[in-house]
Formats: structure tokens, sequence, C-alpha cells
């Protein structure tokens, strides 16, 4: 299922106006928000973790991350593959993690609106929410984009620091 292109568009609007949000994502629901230092505070503040915990961040096309100088093509390789792979690097004494979108909706979105955060729907160190009645609940200040249970794990991560996989 995918989410129709009223759902998009509402998503995009929203995004370009800092608010967080619940998107379907490839593998479970993400509180999402465009990649910004304020952003990330109001996410991991919802989460009740860590302010200093790097967040998931969601590109759609390469050209997004050129600011980034991968030069390791070995990492284009896991960014690309069809299982939701995401890749922490470190450049200027920053960490990032980063995940290429698979869904074509999302993609759209993250066409339109640029880098994205977007991290699983729970409170710190609890399971990731996927059922509409509990992200809704989750909190009364996100809107839910929602368009089918996603009972998917999360994706799997490996650090390119350490070279290891850490999930």
């Amino acid at each position: 299922m995918m989410l129709n292109s009223v759902q998009i568009d509402q998503a995009i609007k929203s995004l370009k106006k800092n608010q967080v949000i619940i998107l379907p994502t490839d593998t479970i629901y993400g509180l999402s928000a465009l990649a910004t230092k304020s952003n990330e505070i109001k996410i991991n503040k919802l989460k009740q973790a860590k302010f200093s915990k790097p967040l998931i961040i969601l590109f759609s096309c390469y050209q997004q991350i050129d600011f980034l100088n991968i030069f390791d093509r070995s990492l284009y390789e896991l960014l690309d593959s069809s299982i939701p792979t995401t890749v922490i690097i470190e450049y200027n004494q920053q960490t990032y993690a980063l995940r290429k979108v698979i869904r074509e909706d999302i993609k759209k979105i993250v066409d339109s609106t640029g880098l994205i955060y977007s991290t699983s729907v729970n409170i710190h160190g609890q399971q990731p929410l996927w059922s509409e009645q509990d992200l809704e609940q989750f909190s009364d200040d996100v809107k839910v984009y929602f368009d089918e249970p996603l009972y998917g794990e999360p994706s799997k991560i490996y650090n390119s620091v350490t070279k290891k996989w850490v999930r």
C-alpha cells in the first residue's frame, strides 16, 4: 500500500512547516521531520531519548548527501540494498545515520522537502508502534499519515566508522 496523493501533499506541507509527523517507512512507522537540529531535539523529546542520540536521516537521491563526501563505494552498495539498510558515517566530527528511501510515496515526499529524520514511533527502549490506534494515541501534537499496519523490523544498521554491523 502507499500513501495517496492528498496524504503526500499534506505530509509535505506539514514537514515544510517544521512539524513532526508520523510516516510509514520501508520498515516501520517513523517520527519524521525536516533534518534540522531543532527537529532532532523535538523528536528525541517526544521519544524521551537523550538529545545526543543521532536519528536516521532519509534521503531519496545521492545529490542530497553530496556534502558528506562519501568516497567509499561499498557504502553506496549497502545504501542501495533492497533490504533497508542504515549506514552510520562520520563527517567533520559529526555522526550521520543515513538510509536511502525505497518506497515511491516517501521518495516523493523527500524529493520535495529534502532530508528528513525518521525514527521509530515509541518511547525510547520500548517496542515500535504499528497499529493506527496506537500511532494516533502516541502524541496529540503529531499528525499520523497511515496506510496499513507495518510489522517490519527496523532497518539493518552498518557502522562504517567501526566497520561493524550494529543490527
